[in-house]
């Protein structure tokens, strides 16, 4: 009932501000927008709390569990609730708030290797849940219903930053971007994913305000600077993948070359380029590691096991051996594994090296990172190494696997098979619009700008993730800059045979 009024009332505050005007999409339209996003949010809660019942360890319910954690210190430490929430505190096991809170907190995790790059992304989304308690009172259909809006509200801003570049299509964009599948179910839960469409949105929005449209009020300047700043402490590779390519647009629009795509391919790789650079041999900071552990640790975890780490040492136990492992500090969350134990183990220096161990004589104390089953989605790729031989080998790979997996040939289940005819309307979506191409040429900086943008972001997907499900996900926000290449072509004479697509939606 507390949803239901909640929603009545954005309803109410849709239809007096500007934002939300437009002359293609109608309120009753926006509505309708809304209304299939809390079905969508429903299948998602039926799916994972009924069809899967993963108890804590979905993200959806673990989140809720740590914001509770966090909202009970409230009422009598407010203080307490405030630091958590505004992270006013240390990571040390010393720290006043971690034996009575953070001890309890399901996810949220501590920095390693990949930190720099990969931040904990699990904190944010913890924290906001813990604000939105103040007036849900615990309520998963209030949570719900925020994501619901924080999502639709970055899908509107992608929609009206796009729309003139699709003139007489703005209905079908509309509809890619509210209706794909993935992303309708993927924006409608408790997760990252509708607080990333809503940063994303909003970013994208502003960033064409000021230096496309020029446009320069403190009310753009100011959502920008949100959007970027919150993106850093959310998921910042998205920051990142998405801000270069915008970078290059405004410089297009402002120089205006002749060879576009020349110019996006050479600023992309003299930009990452010296990026990486700089942050190795000024900050000490090797993103190419970072992204060679990152996908080492996915393979490891995709095949499952009992994971601890310390300061030498990554340690992998058979997902079975919960009786080989003992806790020996509570206070601190220490681990001994048991003499004569099998299990494989990297240097935290270099984890392409496995040294397999049959007869554990090690008493060093470890701390657990992880326990999983063997993933049933898993991708069988080539371990990254460290050099430009095993990096070019894989850029292929890992782009087809964003970009077509998974497909029927390898679904293992009915998410994994509704995926698979997905893209396979993806890839019909393509061939229909090229098939029915318009014989005027696209706008080439936004082409391109989309072109370089999917690139970017699925072959660091596919070289950082090893399973289907995961691809998924993380693809989500860089679906409809997929979907719009192919949109640009599509003539609009033929579009608008539909009768469905002749009227204001």
């Amino acid at each position: 009932m507390l949803a239901i009024i909640y929603f009545i009332f954005f309803c109410l505050w849709i239809r007096k501000v500007a934002f939300f005007k437009d002359e293609h999409l109608s309120i009753k339209f926006i509505y309708v927008i809304l209304i299939v996003k809390c079905l969508g949010c429903i299948t998602y809660y039926w799916v994972y709390f009924c069809y899967y019942p993963a108890g804590f360890n979905g993200d959806s319910a673990s989140t809720l569990h740590d914001a509770k954690v966090m909202y009970e210190a409230l009422p009598s430490k407010p203080f307490d609730y405030l630091k958590m929430v505004l992270g006013l505190h240390s990571d040390a096991d010393t720290d006043p708030l971690y034996e009575p809170y953070f001890t309890r907190i399901e996810k949220w995790g501590r920095a390693d290797i990949t930190s720099d790059f990969f931040l904990n992304d699990n904190r944010t989304p913890i924290r906001i849940n813990a604000l939105i308690m103040m007036f849900s009172f615990g309520s998963y259909a209030v949570h719900a219903l925020v994501m619901i809006i924080l999502s639709f509200i970055g899908q509107f801003a992608i929609y009206k930053a796009f729309k003139k570049y699709v003139r007489n299509k703005e209905s079908l964009w509309a509809l890619i971007i509210f209706f794909t599948p993935s992303i309708l179910f993927w924006t409608s839960g408790i997760l990252k994913e509708p607080i990333a469409i809503f940063l994303l949105g909003i970013l994208i929005y502003v960033f064409f305000k000021i230096f496309i449209n020029h446009q320069f009020t403190s009310k753009h300047i100011f959502i920008g600077f949100f959007s970027v700043l919150s993106f850093f402490i959310l998921k910042p590779y998205i920051l990142i993948l998405t801000l270069i390519p915008l970078l290059v647009l405004a410089l297009v629009h402002f120089f205006k070359p002749k060879r576009l795509a020349l110019f996006y391919l050479l600023f992309f790789v003299v930009t990452y380029g010296a990026g990486a650079l700089i942050l190795k041999f000024i900050f000490n900071k090797d993103v190419i590691h970072t992204i060679v552990v990152r996908q080492n640790d996915f393979i490891n975890l995709s095949k499952g096991g009992i994971f601890f780490i310390n300061g030498e040492h990554y340690v992998r136990l058979d997902h079975r051996a919960v009786n080989q492992y003992e806790l020996v500090d509570s206070a601190k969350q220490l681990y001994r594994i048991k003499p004569h134990t099998t299990l494989m183990y990297w240097n935290v220096k270099n984890l392409n090296d496995t040294t397999f161990v049959y007869d554990n004589k090690d008493t060093s104390l470890f701390r657990l990172v992880s326990s999983c089953s063997p993933s049933g989605s898993a991708i069988s790729m080539h371990r990254l190494e460290y050099s430009i031989q095993s990096f070019t080998q894989l850029l292929p790979i890992s782009f087809y696997n964003v970009l077509f997996k998974p497909f029927f040939y390898d679904s293992h289940s009915i998410l994994e098979l509704m995926a698979s005819f997905e893209n396979l309307l993806f890839i019909l979506f393509f061939i229909l619009c090229f098939i029915f191409k318009s014989k005027e040429k696209p706008d080439q900086s936004i082409l391109w700008f989309c072109v370089f943008l999917v690139l970017t972001s699925f072959i660091l997907i596919g070289l950082t993730t090893t399973v289907m499900g995961a691809i998924v996900r993380y693809r989500i926000p860089f679906i409809p800059f997929l979907l719009i290449i192919p949109l640009l072509y599509l003539d609009e004479s033929v579009y608008h045979r539909f009768r469905l697509f002749r009227k204001k939606c």
